[in-house]
């Protein structure tokens, strides 16, 4: 399997960029006089948002598989909690603005 673009991702506009570099990632389209069906600028910008923190979503994600696997043979299961916690509140502020 193809493994995505390391992040951390940034939004600029319609654009989707690797943080600190020019690599075009994505694009999201908002409304405009040239484009039939898009989206209100709001929702736009809430669609950047969420593609931008897509691979911390998914490290958080990993890490809170972790945190389940520690809970469930009882390894370092409340640091474990802690700290995904933590991750996943500030990834989700991130993706929702």
């Amino acid at each position: 399997m193809t493994q995505h673009t390391p992040g951390p991702w940034q939004m600029g506009g319609e654009l989707i960029s690797k943080e600190g570099s020019n690599l075009e990632i994505a694009s999201v389209w908002s409304e405009s006089a040239n484009r039939k069906l898009s989206p209100r600028q709001s929702e736009a910008d809430a669609n950047a948002r969420l593609i931008a923190a897509a691979p911390e979503l998914l490290e958080v994600l990993l890490t809170l598989l972790v945190a389940v696997d520690h809970k469930r043979y009882n390894v370092r299961a409340d640091l474990d909690f802690f700290l995904a916690d933590a991750a996943a509140r500030t990834v989700i502020a991130k993706a929702t603005g």
